[in-house]
Order: structure tokens, then C-alpha cells, then sequence
């Protein structure tokens, strides 16, 4: 569960070991936090419903069968809602290339997350950016959200 949002793993239950893809089912009000991710590139695709996306620019509706791809960094902010009265089914596929850092810009907190299965998971924990100093000794800054690249 991702927020609440009941998820299935299906890349993980299909023995997939460097590609995630998980179905997700949004019911109405539930939440996916806005963030982004230092290292994966993700692809979200909605099977069913309306969700409103939330990118670096912005609020948008996507209908049944749009596609958007969340680049790796900043220009990949992005979060998402379910605004209706039924549920929405959303496919979401992403790389599973190394240990996932996380960027949460509306809470400044960084996550890093162990880069294995999730039950198999050694390591996952979320630090407050306000409590570090970055690597030249000064404050610790999130890089904030960047609009994403155009769709075509």
C-alpha cells in the first residue's frame, strides 16, 4: 500500500528483478503524496476512472487509457488523486535500478529505500532535510519541482 491506495506488485510477483510495475486502486479522496525520485524513471498509465495528476506545473485530469512518463530528478515531480466518486485503476511501471531516493518537496524530507523486493527489504527510512547539511557544510536544500518535459 502506497498512502493507503491498495497495490498490487506485479512485476515483483511475475519474477521480474530490474522493472517494477504495480496496479494500483485509488478510491475516491486517497492520495499519492507528490514527490519525485533521484534515480528511477517511471511510466504511469491510467487503466480506469479520472485522476488528477499533480506535476511541477500544476494540476491536470487524465481520462481512461492517457499515459505520462515521470522523468528521473525534478522535471519527474509528481502525485496524483482520485477528486471522483468511484474508484480509478492505475498501472505504474518504473526501473528498479539501485537503491530508490525519494524527494518529498511539500514536507522536505528525502526517503532512501533499500533496492530490493519488499520482503526482502533491509533498509527504508524517511530524513528531514532540515536536520542536514549538505556535503560543502552549509544547509541542505530540496532541488524544487520542475515543469516535465512536453507530451507529445
Amino acid at each position: 500500500m502506497a498512502d493507503g491506495i491498495r497495490a498490487v506488485r506485479v512485476a515483483e510477483r511475475a519474477g521480474a528483478e530490474h522493472l517494477g510495475a504495480s496496479l494500483y486502486e485509488v478510491q475516491p479522496g486517497e492520495e499519492m503524496v507528490f514527490h519525485y525520485h533521484v534515480q528511477r524513471e517511471e511510466l504511469l498509465i491510467v487503466l480506469s476512472g479520472t485522476l488528477a495528476l499533480r506535476t511541477g506545473d500544476g494540476w491536470e485530469e487524465l481520462s481512461e487509457g492517457e499515459v505520462v512518463a515521470f522523468p528521473r530528478g525534478e522535471r519527474g515531480a509528481h502525485g496524483y488523486e482520485n477528486r471522483g466518486a468511484t474508484p480509478v485503476r492505475v498501472l505504474v511501471a518504473s526501473e528498479q535500478n539501485g537503491p530508490n531516493v525519494s524527494v518529498y518537496p511539500d514536507t522536505n524530507q528525502v526517503g532512501v529505500f533499500d533496492a530490493g523486493r519488499t520482503a526482502e527489504r533491509r533498509f527504508g527510512a524517511l530524513f528531514n532535510v532540515a536536520d542536514a547539511v549538505s556535503d560543502y557544510g552549509g544547509k541542505a536544500e530540496i532541488v524544487p519541482p520542475a515543469p516535465p518535459p512536453r507530451r507529445r
